[in-house]
């Protein structure tokens, strides 16, 4: 799912579109047994429970894809009957009108779910007449080719609220209160189907975690049986900080580097400005390009020589980058254990490189308006040399 899609349908869970029509799940104790089921006709709620509800499904398509959000594709034997994505169209067909199908996924998420504490599963379903758009993108609300039901989970961890005095309306006075377990946003979650270019599509769930290294891969497993996992945004980095150490060796400078990043920056500026809906992706041929473009023209075939080996001690498998897991920031951060430096992205052009004494120097020129601890400075024909960059013969 991309950006404009995940966005049109956490719309649903809003006052205003709610298109919830059911809930269910459990309350599963620190033991792993289910305390109590939940099952309600979402409108017959009062408005309160409506909207926590609603914040806690919203929730679960909030985040940055590849950091949060991951799009996890079946693998065609789990469509077949009895597979992990058959069980979880079956539920998503019976409108919830089955106890023992919502019974039985619970006890699915809950047998394969390592988490040791309280914490609520909680389903939802209901159905969006997906508008038809005009040419120029306005949606037409009369007008709609598909349907798109869905089934959206998240698992949330239930905590015990502090102790203390509280304010009771009725007596007009502080009154110690008890603990009592409050519900806290979702660790985990899912929707599926997925929704890709405005349409249904039931051979891909999206997949929710709050942290990135806690994605519960043992559930992921369990839900989908994908054979390969997307990478995290981190791990994009690591491959990617690697990839490029490797195959630019003693080339790996400023300069270089600077002129890597600046290149990846403008083809993520162009994609956007183009109106591409989904992330930006970088295969191995345009990362090889980007590469050979820092060398001049006659040691590029080096280069791609070298990033070739470098890719296969690496990445391995064909595995596309996500640009702006890697590249995107709108700041540059230069830094050494002793010193740190932040440019903004269009500003790097004024970084340079400089040999003095035989040490190779960041120079970065003075402008109006810097200060030095809060103190502002007079900007004079003093320079402001950064980081000593050494090399490996010094």
């Amino acid at each position: 799912m991309d950006k404009k899609g995940i966005a049109e349908i956490r719309r649903l869970f809003t006052k205003d579109h709610c298109r919830v029509d059911k809930i269910a799940g459990c309350f599963v104790g620190e033991d792993g047994a289910v305390i109590a089921n939940l099952k309600d006709t979402f409108h017959a709620l009062s408005e309160e429970d409506t909207a926590g509800y609603l914040e806690l499904f919203r929730k679960t398509l909030t985040g940055k894809i590849g950091r949060n959000l991951y799009s996890m594709e079946f693998p065609l034997s789990e469509e077949q009957p009895g597979g992990r994505q058959a069980q979880l169209y079956q539920l998503l067909r019976s409108d919830f009108t089955d106890p023992k199908l919502i019974e039985d996924y619970c006890a699915k998420i809950v047998q394969n779910l390592d988490h040791a504490g309280r914490h609520l599963i909680l389903l939802g379903t209901g159905a969006y007449d997906i508008p038809s758009k005009t040419s120029d993108g306005e949606e037409m609300e009369d007008a709609s080719d598909y349907v798109y039901q869905f089934v959206v989970c998240c698992i949330c961890p239930v905590v015990e609220l502090k102790e203390g005095l509280c304010f009771d309306e009725e007596t007009l006075s502080f009154v110690s209160k008890r603990s009592d377990l409050g519900v806290q946003m979702p660790m985990l979650g899912f929707l599926f189907p997925a929704f890709n270019d405005r349409m249904p599509d039931i051979h891909e769930l999206l997949y929710y975690a709050k942290n990135e290294d806690e994605r519960h891969l043992e559930l992921v497993d369990e839900l989908v049986g994908a054979e390969e996992v997307p990478v995290t945004e981190s791990v994009q980095k690591e491959l990617f900080t690697e990839l490029v150490e490797k195959t630019l060796g003693r080339e790996c400078n400023f300069e270089n580097v600077k002129a890597l990043t600046e290149n990846m920056n403008e083809m993520i500026r162009e994609d956007k400005e183009q109106g591409a809906e989904a992330p930006l992706e970088l295969g191995r041929s345009q990362v090889r390009h980007l590469l050979s473009q820092t060398r001049p023209a006659e040691e590029r075939t080096e280069i791609e020589e070298s990033f070739e080996k470098a890719y296969e001690e690496t990445v391995g498998t064909e595995r596309p980058f996500q640009a702006e897991s890697i590249a995107g920031r709108t700041v540059m951060e230069i830094k050494s254990p002793s010193i740190k430096i932040s440019v903004k992205s269009d500003m790097t052009a004024l970084i340079t490189t400089r040999i003095l004494d035989g040490r190779e120097f960041l120079l970065i020129p003075v402008q109006d308006d810097i200060e030095v601890n809060g103190i502002r400075i007079v900007p004079g024909t003093v320079s402001l040399a950064g980081s000593r960059m050494e090399s490996e013969d010094e």
